[in-house]
C-alpha cells in the first residue's frame, strides 16, 4: 500500500505516536515519518544490486527518540542551528547550549508531538502534520500554528513542504535534520562521501559555533566543494569536523549533491531556504542513548542564516501576522554515474 499509518509506540506519559510510510506503487522507494518531532526515520532506497538500503541513520524504538541528543530525523524549530540566547532586548530565549539556544530549545518541535492531518493515496502518497508551537514557548512570542508536509513526487524522490503563521512577529527559521550515510550502514564512516554544494562563501564561527557575522570566501580553504569532492578530503583543517553554514548561489536549482562510491548511490538537495549547515556527525560519538561512532552521518541541513536574530547583516527571519512562512526541501535519489 502506498501510505501505512501504524503505532510506532507510546511517550513515556502515554501519548500514542503514530509512524507514516510512504511508498512509491511502482518503485518500492519509500519514507518513514514519526508524529513525534516531525522525524524522517527512515528512507529506503531500492538498490538495484543490494535490495532496500536506509539511506539515514535511526533508531528502533521510540523510548531512544524520546532520550535523544542528535535530534536524528527531526523538524527544527522555531529557529534552527544556534542562537545568542539573550542578546536580543525583546527575545529572552531558552538556554540549552550554555548560554545559546540551540535548534528552537529544550523541547522545540523536534520534541513535540506533532498530529496527522491527512494522508494521502495514490501514484504520488503524502502526508500533512500540524503543530501549535503557543505564545512564550521556548521565550519566543506569538501563537505559531505550523503544517508539514511530506510527499513523493517521483518513483526515487520526495519533497516537504513547512508553512507556518504567527499572530505577533517572531522569528521563524526552521529546518529538517536527517543524518545520511548512503552506504546504508550505520557504522560505515562518511568521509569517503563526496560532495558538491552551491556555495562560494561559508560563516565562520567563534569557538562556541555562533557565525562571527564575516561571510567569507571559499576559495582556498577546506569549506571549497564547488567541485565534488570527498568530504574526508581537507576534514582535517577544519579543526574538528565540518558544522558550517554554506549560503547558496541565487538561482541554484541543486543546493546539494552527495554520493557513495561504495553503494553507488547519489542524492541530490534543491530548497528555497538560503543555506545549507553542513555537519559531518562530529558529536555522534558523544550522542545518547546510542553512542554511535563520529561520523558515521552527516546532515544537510536547508534554513536562513543563523543567529540572524542577533546579526542584522544577516538577512531577516522574522515573520509577521500576515504572512506566510514556507520551506520547500526535495530530496532526489538515484544510482549515480560517473
Amino acid at each position: 500500500m502506498p501510505v501505512i499509518k501504524d503505532t510506532f509506540g507510546y511517550l513515556q506519559d502515554d501519548r500514542r505516536v503514530d509512524r507514516i510510510t510512504l511508498s512509491h506503487p511502482r518503485s518500492g522507494f519509500s519514507v518513514e515519518i514519526l508524529e513525534y518531532g516531525a522525524r524522517i526515520r527512515a528512507i529506503h532506497f531500492p538498490h538495484p544490486r543490494q535490495g532496500p538500503m536506509n539511506t539515514v541513520l535511526s533508531y528502533a524504538s521510540l523510548r531512544e527518540y524520546e532520550l535523544d541528543t542528535a535530534a536524528l530525523g527531526a523538524i527544527i524549530g522555531r529557529c534552527a542551528n544556534r542562537t545568542v540566547a539573550r542578546a536580543h532586548p525583546e527575545f529572552q530565549l531558552s538556554c540549552n547550549d550554555g548560554k545559546n539556544h540551540l535548534h528552537g530549545g529544550l523541547i522545540g518541535f523536534g520534541r513535540s508531538l506533532w498530529r496527522t492531518v491527512a494522508c494521502v493515496d495514490g501514484d504520488l502518497p503524502g502526508v500533512l502534520l500540524k503543530l501549535h508551537s503557543p505564545d512564550g514557548d521556548e521565550g519566543y512570542r506569538g501563537n505559531v500554528s505550523v503544517q508539514m508536509e511530506v510527499r513523493m513526487d517521483s518513483p526515487l524522490s520526495f519533497r516537504t513542504v513547512v508553512t507556518a503563521a504567527t499572530d505577533r512577529a517572531t522569528p521563524l527559521n526552521l529546518t529538517l535534520h536527517p543524518y545520511f550515510n548512503l552506504t546504508g550502514d550505520p557504522d560505515a564512516c562518511i568521509e569517503d562521501h563526496e560532495l558538491r554544494l552551491a556555495s562560494s562563501t561559508y560563516l565562520p564561527v567563534s569557538p562556541e559555533q555562533i557565525p562571527t557575522g564575516e561571510i567569507l570566501a571559499v576559495d582556498g580553504t577546506p569549506f571549497d566543494f564547488r567541485r565534488r569532492t570527498p568530504i574526508g578530503a581537507r576534514i582535517h583543517e577544519t579543526g574538528g569536523g565540518y558544522d558550517h553554514y554554506c549560503p547558496i548561489l541565487p538561482g541554484a536549482a541543486i543546493a546539494a549533491e552527495l554520493s557513495s562510491r561504495r553503494s553507488d548511490i547519489h542524492l541530490s538537495v534543491s530548497t528555497n531556504q538560503k543555506g545549507i549547515q553542513f555537519y559531518t556527525g562530529n558529536s555522534l560519538a558523544d550522542a545518547m542513548p546510542r553512542r554511535f561512532r563520529a561520523r558515521v552521518g552527516l546532515c544537510l541541513e536547508p534554513h536562513g542564516f543563523p543567529n540572524a536574530l542577533n546579526e542584522p547583516s544577516f538577512p531577516s527571519i522574522m515573520v509577521q501576522p500576515g504572512e506566510t512562512y514556507r520551506h520547500h526541501t526535495r530530496y532526489t535519489f538515484a544510482v549515480a554515474e560517473d
